[in-house]
């Protein structure tokens, strides 16, 4: 999850689209490099235009750093998050690294990962797993993020993880290798719930 330093919001368009274009061309989809850049360009409009509905198009790149001392200064829409973050075992270096991304690329991260867990998940199906196994597949190969009281599809320890936590758990997977991590994660019921363990353990 590396921060983008574009001096414009153009430059930071650009890096994104060469970024996820290639991204995109390689999963098991089988995208052309051209549909692939298209459907990249498609995503980076339709993230400017939920950030301009949501009033974030215009956050400063430090809002992590804006968060935590309006977490310090007491007001509460801002603690909530922060508390939240930390309930899961999110440091303030964690909040502060996602929420310093540019929104465009903070964006951009969340839909790349759901669009390679769905070509994994579609990819699964077409080796002859039925849906419930192919995703049962997926929570078990991949940390799956969002709003981590969520308990719509998962409880207890496979729940979202925070997106707080994103730049932890990919540093923690290269420096043990994908190959052992993935290993340690078979041996519970999900990703999250390995991911959970470890921070519980002191090793994440």
């Amino acid at each position: 999850m590396r921060k983008l330093f574009g001096a414009t919001q153009l430059n930071v368009e650009r890096e994104l689209e060469d970024l996820y274009s290639t991204f995109l061309a390689q999963l098991p989809i089988k995208m052309t490099a051209e549909e692939a850049r298209k459907d990249v360009k498609d995503a980076i409009e339709a993230c400017k235009e939920q950030a301009k509905r949501e009033g974030t198009a215009i956050w400063p790149d430090n809002v992590g750093d804006l968060m935590l001392e309006a977490d310090k200064a007491g007001h509460q829409k801002y603690r909530k998050i922060v508390e939240k973050a930390r309930k899961e075992g999110a440091t303030d270096e964690d909040i502060r690294e996602f929420w310093n991304l540019n929104d465009l690329q903070r964006r951009m991260v969340l839909w790349s990962e759901n669009v390679f867990r769905y070509s994994n998940f579609l990819s699964l199906k077409e080796d002859g797993l039925s849906a419930d196994d192919a995703m049962v597949l997926v929570r078990k190969m991949f940390p799956m993020y969002g709003d981590s009281e969520d308990t719509t599809h998962t409880s207890g320890d496979d729940r979202p993880l925070p997106h707080e936590l994103r730049g932890r758990v990919d540093d923690y997977r290269q420096k043990l290798g994908a190959v052992f991590v993935k290993r340690q994660a078979e041996e519970f019921t999900t990703y999250n719930a390995f991911v959970r363990h470890e921070i519980r353990a002191g090793n994440l």
